[in-house]
């Protein structure tokens, strides 16, 4: 199928195919719900001295309200006006020390993304529709593990507007084994 194919759909079934695939950059920017953060902070044991990179967050991030709570977090959001130097992500690393890096990053230039977090060799939990694997992603994948949502979780955009979908958090191997609780043991 070619973009052209989804961008003649039905609005709702070109944005829930075209844009959650990348196809549209307008649809890079939006914000998880609380909900689906404060699920991956029930799962997670990262120690308090452990300072977090959050490169695609704002400052009114739900990433940024709850992390922010246990941990130092860094953000260097190139769109965040709030950020005397806000950098791209595929070009810079903070100065500072940090551990990890936990986002919503944008949903285009999946592959570049996830390949940058492994060339940082630190370890990353980033979360992304299920779609990512029913694209062409090389072996990159192959590099990383996966955690799967349960249930759709909802994003909202700049303007208000509300979308749920499935997703999972793609992470770096080491992320998994050092910062995951026992799943076996959550409620």
């Amino acid at each position: 199928m070619t973009r052209s194919f989804f961008l003649n759909m039905p609005n709702n079934y070109a944005y829930s195919v075209s844009n959650i695939l990348g196809h549209q950059k307008s649809n890079d920017e939006f914000y998880t719900s609380s909900d689906t953060v404060k699920k991956l902070t029930k799962i997670l044991r990262i120690p308090k001295k452990e300072v977090i990179w959050m490169p695609f967050d704002k400052k009114e991030s739900e990433f940024v309200r709850q992390f922010s709570k246990t941990n130092k977090i860094i953000r260097t959001h190139k769109d965040d006006e709030s950020i005397k130097n806000r950098k791209d992500f595929y070009s810079f690393t903070p100065n500072e020390k940090w551990n990890l890096i936990i986002s919503n990053p944008p949903f285009s230039k999946k592959r570049m993304l996830i390949e940058r977090c492994l060339e940082l060799k630190k370890p990353f939990c980033l979360l992304y529709g299920c779609t990512i694997f029913s694209q062409s992603m090389g072996n990159t994948l192959n590099k990383c593990d996966f955690y799967f949502i349960q249930n759709n979780c909802k994003f909202t955009n700049c303007n208000g507007e509300t979308k749920s979908f499935q997703c999972c958090w793609v992470m770096s191997k080491s992320f998994k084994k050092k910062y995951f609780k026992n799943l076996n043991q959550l409620d």
